[in-house]
């Protein structure tokens, strides 16, 4: 049976992607909102998104158009409401938001010394982890000590639930079903794939080291529920470079030198 922490970390992760998918039809509305008010009769319907489709603005910004009709990056008109305690998002000033689009919305206003704008400090606050601001508990010596088995073990159970949710990339299969055999037959190691298959998908530079732009949300995914994970990933840094390689997770986590070799060739893929 899996565990309680297995079932709540499975929530988490869901609950980003849920994150993930309220952002993108937030962001789709702006669009179509802006579109109806910017473009008038006389021009082509794709006009707007021609003209912001070299405009690159911040989290919590969208393109529109200007009273001159040129293309510029204003707020985020409105961030919906997820009414979803595990979507809020603590910052490092310990001040809760009901999401990370209205975090990044009030940093917006206060860039443009907007009226809105309610907290300053927003300006140069970061996204610390998901949830409600909170105690977040010391890691112990012993808990830091035993914290890369549990990861393992989760990690080789949320493999194992998103092959059968056929929420996992397909050229995971064989990862998965070679994990499969080997907890079948009780292999020691059997979470070892579950290891590689992580890695891989933080290494979204496929660069064969994970920095830490691709483990914040990882992070702040987990570090309500495992206040160890920042100081394990600290710990697996262990030449301080602020990026962890493919050989210091490996490591890390318990793989050996074969399994660290076959994991560069295949995340770079």
């Amino acid at each position: 049976m899996a565990s309680k922490s297995y079932f709540l970390l499975l929530i988490t992760i869901i609950s980003c992607q849920q994150l993930l998918l309220i952002q993108a039809e937030s962001e789709t509305k702006v669009e179509v909102q802006n579109e109806a008010v910017k473009i008038d009769e006389n021009k082509p319907l794709n006009d707007f998104q021609d003209r912001c489709a070299s405009t690159k603005c911040r989290d919590g910004e969208t393109c529109v158009l200007n009273k001159d009709g040129d293309a510029e990056c204003g707020c985020i008109p409105q961030c919906e409401d997820p009414k979803d305690e595990r979507l809020m998002v603590c910052t490092k000033a310990n001040h809760t938001y009901t999401s990370d689009c209205e975090f990044f919305q009030m940093q917006c206003w206060c860039r443009k010394k907007d009226e809105r704008c309610t907290r300053p400090e927003a300006v140069t606050d970061v996204i610390d982890y998901f949830g409600r601001c909170q105690n977040i508990g010391v890691c112990t010596e012993f808990e830091l000590d035993v914290f890369p088995k549990r990861m393992n073990i989760w990690l080789g159970e949320i493999l194992d639930a998103l092959f059968v949710r056929k929420d996992l990339d397909t050229k995971y299969a064989v990862l998965v079903d070679e994990a499969r055999k080997m907890k079948l037959s009780n292999t020691e190691k059997w979470w070892r794939n579950a290891v590689l298959w992580e890695f891989c998908e933080l290494d979204q530079t496929h660069d064969n080291a994970v920095n830490n732009e691709e483990l914040a949300r990882f992070v702040r995914s987990l570090k309500v529920l495992e206040h160890c994970i920042q100081p394990f990933l600290d710990h697996c840094d262990t030449d301080n470079d602020n990026k962890i390689s493919s050989e210091e997770w490996g490591t890390c986590l318990g793989l050996d030198k074969d399994d660290m070799a076959f994991l560069k060739t295949f995340c770079s893929h």
